[in-house]
């Protein structure tokens, strides 16, 4: 008996800034109006798209996989509701075994860390909800979080605390110029509190992302925001009560593209497990000619000495890699890729 499968399959991606990710393994998942599309880029052999997996009944506006979950993915969509997508071993294919309504609106942002099982979902209906998963990977609510002043949440980023693995830190940002520091201290419970508001920014803040600087277990945090003022700017959270070392040379231009205006250090103080941290401003870095839409801040190691680096995507239609000199700690561009397609804009970036 003849059987009729799919030779090629073909999707483009959703115009959203996080309506794509990867895991561990080089699973590419990208959200093409209501499906989310799989893909293994490194393959030589694939042929694309090997599978289509459907649920969501508006567009899909952000897609996450949870790390180390052995396939887990989540996606949130227009149609107001946040799926958790398994894969299964027996049929090869992802299936969906949680919908979540909680939301009144739009899911624009999912934040995910590495070593946890709680998550955090953002949407136009201006609230933050935190959820974890249990032994089974069902998620269950356990806090809502009313952005105060309000503002509709576009990016958020999740990560423990140096020396304080079991407490996280949660970034909010999005159509304010400011981004919200919500700390979770283990000590006092199972929600996160309110810390800190990082000013600087002069539009809109598209992207976040926590990284920590180096391999070691003191290693303090960076956290880097991406606005559509067009510039990334970089923030330190540091473990103790003395501040660090300010940044050599944080504004490369010393004001030159940026007269009369100050580069704000204030420092921004919290607790959590009993020591103390504070968040600073690290740098700032420009380039872009229009406004930033998304960005990656992430450790590589080349020839295995680790190296923060940045990749960051714009509306000018480039791409660019960032990393901090050498010898002057400045962070410059070291590669730049422009004209990757005839449309005036990149939406996505990933490595």
């Amino acid at each position: 008996m003849n059987k009729i499968a799919p030779e090629y399959l073909a999707a483009g991606a959703n115009r959203h800034p996080s309506a794509a990710d990867w895991d561990e393994s080089g699973l590419l998942a990208y959200g093409t109006d209501r499906n989310i599309a799989l893909w293994y880029p490194g393959n030589e052999s694939s042929r694309g798209i090997f599978e289509l997996i459907g649920g969501h009944t508006d567009t899909v506006n952000v897609v996450k996989f949870i790390p180390k979950s052995h396939g887990l993915i989540l996606s949130g969509s227009v149609d107001k509701t946040v799926k958790i997508w398994k894969h299964d071993e027996a049929s090869k294919s992802y299936t969906c075994i949680q919908t979540i309504t909680d939301h009144q609106s739009t899911i624009n942002c999912i934040a995910v860390t590495e070593g946890s099982k709680v998550f955090a979902t953002g949407s136009a209906d201006a609230i933050v909800k935190i959820w974890k998963l249990d032994d089974n990977n069902v998620a269950s609510l356990q806090q809502s979080i009313t952005i105060t002043p309000r503002l509709f949440p576009l990016a958020l980023a999740l990560s423990p605390l140096t020396g304080a693995s079991d407490s996280l830190v949660l970034a909010v940002a999005g159509t304010k110029d400011i981004i919200q520091l919500h700390v979770l201290d283990a000590q006092e419970g199972a929600e996160f509190k309110y810390k800190a508001t990082l000013s600087g920014h002069e539009g809109w803040i598209r992207s976040l992302e926590f990284t920590k600087e180096s391999d070691s277990p003191a290693s303090d945090l960076l956290l880097s925001s991406a606005s559509q003022d067009k510039y990334i700017r970089l923030w330190r959270i540091h473990q103790g009560k003395e501040l660090p070392a300010a940044a050599t040379a944080a504004d490369p231009t010393f004001g030159a593209f940026m007269p009369g205006k100050s580069l704000s250090n204030k420092a921004h103080r919290f607790q959590a497990q009993g020591l103390d941290f504070s968040a600073t401003f690290e740098a700032l870095l420009l380039g872009h000619e229009e406004l930033d839409l998304q960005h990656t801040l992430a450790l590589s190691k080349p020839n295995l000495q680790p190296k923060t680096s940045t990749l960051s995507a714009s509306a000018d239609n480039s791409l660019a890699i960032w990393e901090p000199d050498t010898h002057t700690g400045v962070w410059v561009t070291v590669a730049r890729l422009g004209e990757i397609s005839a449309e005036k804009r990149i939406y996505n970036r990933h490595w």
